[in-house]
């Protein structure tokens, strides 16, 4: 695994609007049935339950729904939610729950990435229609994503503290990553942007050995994204 495998974003568009990255396909597959686990009340509580835990303490039930063999969409052969392979599953247990808890707006808008859309931003609910919101073909990054929300029209996220949590999260080792991950995620969503979770998937698995690499890529995004909004909102300003 590599913490480096994303595509450049000029910014520029493209002819052919180009597909989800292929390394990603396995995350957004887990995603998918993850947020169809969530369909029902009772997984979708019992995957809350492992909020900011590590595996050996969440619930009985957190374990069932997520290592229980169950159909594939494909009609394949029964397989659990987490793979059995994994080495370490706590980031699949982790996103899981991150999901689970999710605001009630986001469960009908899901947000997944769509091959046929062209590259863009994750949009707020209110600002497009139900499976409309667009990932970066490579991923969008946790960092991109409190960019976004930072610049919400409603001022919903102070920009020095948004700041300061990146920050602070991009210090942390496993345990404390995972400590803040759930207050960082609600303030996103909460603000009506969506999380690439396939992405952060994939970034939760590499920050144990790629930390530095995901840390970077993440203020990047950052400061670059609040940077591209800003110029756009200058733009939009002067016309």
């Amino acid at each position: 695994m590599t913490a480096l495998d994303d595509t450049p974003v000029t910014g520029e568009p493209t002819a052919v609007p180009p597909k989800r990255a292929e390394f990603l396909r396995s995350h957004d597959l887990f995603v998918a049935r993850v947020i169809a686990a969530c369909r029902h009340a009772g997984e979708q509580q019992a995957l809350r339950r492992a909020l900011g835990k590590p595996v050996n303490e969440v619930p009985a039930r957190t374990h069932a729904v997520l290592l229980k063999p169950r159909q594939t969409e494909d009609d394949g052969p029964d397989l659990p939610l987490v793979p059995y392979e994994a080495g370490d599953k706590r980031p699949f247990y982790a996103v899981a729950a991150l999901i689970a808890a999710r605001p009630r707006a986001q469960r009908a808008d899901t947000g997944t990435p769509r091959e046929d859309e062209e590259e863009g931003h994750s949009a707020p609910a209110a600002d497009k229609g139900p499976g409309t919101n667009r990932f970066r073909p490579s991923g969008t990054n946790l960092g991109e994503s409190l960019a976004l929300a930072v610049t919400r029209r409603d001022d919903a996220i102070k920009e020095k503290g948004a700041e300061n949590r990146l920050h602070l999260m991009v210090r942390q080792d496993v345990e404390g990553l995972h400590r803040m991950l759930p207050s960082v995620v609600r303030l996103v969503s909460g603000a009506g942007v969506h999380v690439d979770y396939a992405r952060l998937l994939k970034d939760l698995r590499a920050w144990p050995t790629y930390r530095d690499d995901v840390a970077t890529r993440w203020l990047e995004s950052y400061y670059r994204t609040l940077g591209a909004e800003r110029e756009k909102a200058k733009a939009a300003a002067d016309r």
